[in-house]
């Protein structure tokens, strides 16, 4: 399958109404999951190692003018069709973590390899540019249940990285 326009997805996740922080972090897992199920890119555009998470650049800069913890209008984007083939994916995707807050999907991604390895060598607030590794090695410790995304459950946040300080 070609990979997906990174629009196309952020589309599927604007309509369900979210924050731009929490936009990132969802791209992030449709990326990471459809790579764990597929072998393959669901969309081509890089995912960038950022201070506070993985973040698509393109995507960021659509929204940056809106406070990362602010809901994005859906009028802030134009819809574009989701390919029919990836909407169960990215539904997935919302129904394993869509419950979470910002802070606590940025927590999360914290603790993963993707985004610790690409940020080794760095301060914890060191800006970069370096991509999110994802790859078998990178990717090992997210499992399918029944070859499904599990639920993540809610864990409080650690505070470093709270929504208030976002």
């Amino acid at each position: 399958m070609k990979a997906a326009n990174v629009l196309n997805i952020a589309s599927f996740f604007v309509k369900r109404g979210v924050s731009p922080l929490k936009l990132q972090k969802l791209l992030y897992y449709a990326q990471v999951w459809f790579f764990v199920k597929h072998n393959n890119r669901l969309f081509s555009s890089d995912i960038k190692a950022w201070k506070y998470g993985p973040v698509v650049p393109d995507i960021w800069q659509l929204f940056k003018f809106i406070r990362r913890t602010d809901r994005i209008p859906p009028k802030k984007l134009d819809y574009y069709i989701t390919p029919h083939e990836l909407t169960n994916h990215l539904q997935e995707v919302c129904d394993a973590y869509s419950h979470l807050s910002g802070s606590q999907l940025v927590d999360l991604t914290h603790n993963e390899l993707p985004w610790k390895l690409s940020r080794i060598g760095l301060l914890s607030d060191q800006p970069s540019n370096k991509p999110v590794i994802i790859f078998t090695q990178t990717t090992r410790e997210f499992i399918l249940d029944n070859g499904k995304i599990p639920y993540i459950p809610p864990k409080p946040s650690r505070g470093d990285y709270s929504d208030q300080h976002l």
